[in-house]
């Protein structure tokens, strides 16, 4: 009973002596931080997003170069990837350029596939559905979207 009587005010003696002091948990310093808050992440992440416009402006560039009047000669190519998978989007090129052309995308795809991965990104995981088909207007191909089709057709 001694014994036991002697463990039980041994036991809140610590209790209360560590409850009573102020242990480096009142310094905001001490607090976890979210990894993607420091500095060196942000403009990591700034310099791989600035790789990306660069690489999509690059094939927009190129596209840029051809213009469309006839549909016939330009054809379309999933580009992008989103977290969940898939394709970002769709975009037309001129079928001359296709080899060119599709390494970009290829690249790019790559580019944003590896950013998603490595930000540990998230998205709607909805499926990007392909386009109906191309159309020239005023010298540019423009996607035509699966959904105008069937407005269209009812």
């Amino acid at each position: 009973m001694k014994m036991r009587n002697t463990l039980i005010i041994l036991l809140t003696a610590i209790v209360l002596h560590s409850c009573g002091s102020k242990k480096a948990a009142d310094n905001p310093e001490n607090f976890p931080k979210d990894i993607a808050l420091k500095p060196e992440n942000n403009v990591s992440q700034q310099l791989d997003k600035e790789l990306m416009t660069a690489k999509i402006k690059e094939i927009d560039s190129l596209i840029a170069t051809v213009s469309c009047s006839d549909p016939e000669d330009w054809t379309f190519a999933a580009i992008g990837s989103k977290p969940c998978g898939g394709p970002s989007s769709y975009i037309a090129y001129p079928k001359k350029d296709e080899d060119q052309i599709l390494l970009k995308i290829q690249q790019f795809t790559a580019l944003q596939s590896a950013f998603n991965k490595k930000y540990r990104l998230m998205s709607d995981c909805m499926m990007v559905q392909p386009p109906a088909g191309i159309k020239c207007e005023e010298g540019k191909a423009v996607l035509i979207s699966g959904h105008s089709l069937n407005t269209a057709a009812q």
